[in-house]
């Protein structure tokens, strides 16, 4: 499966399939490197994409969300730093079926999810720290 990564450079969107050890992805339009960012998932990729088995943190967020905002650094961060864990963000205004079908009520939202299941949440804009013990705690291996 592939996942779409936006480029942080330039905003294009690219297909990004699973890379191999050594290998880096960069953008077609600009040629920033794409890996350690959030993968973007719509309403129509969000099933395969949980579904892999890989330990995945969704961001339920919108544009005109002030904590969201906030917390997106701090994806941009552990996305970059973990390769354990997969960071994809879902914009609640172009999406509307999956957050109405996990009851997000409130955004930033960050669900975790492995093997398609839910393994917990955290609501709201809150420190790494944070973001850290609650995927020590959900993703025990």
């Amino acid at each position: 499966m592939s996942d779409i990564v936006v480029c942080p450079s330039c905003g294009a969107s690219n297909r990004v399939p699973p890379l191999g050890s050594g290998q880096h992805a960069v953008c077609g339009r600009c040629k920033t490197p794409l890996s350690g960012h959030p993968v973007t998932v719509t309403d129509a990729t969000f099933e395969q994409l949980i579904a892999d088995g890989k330990p995945t943190i969704v961001d339920f967020w919108a544009a005109w969300c002030g904590p969201c905002r906030m917390i997106a650094p701090i994806l941009e961060e552990v996305a970059a730093e973990r390769s354990d864990v997969r960071v994809a963000k879902m914009n609640v205004d172009e999406n509307e079926r999956t957050p109405s079908r996990f009851g997000v009520q409130g955004i930033p939202a960050l669900i975790f999810f492995q093997d398609g299941i839910e393994r917990g949440r955290v609501v709201g804009a809150v420190p790494k720290s944070q973001i850290d013990s609650a995927i020590a705690q959900y993703f025990r291996r």
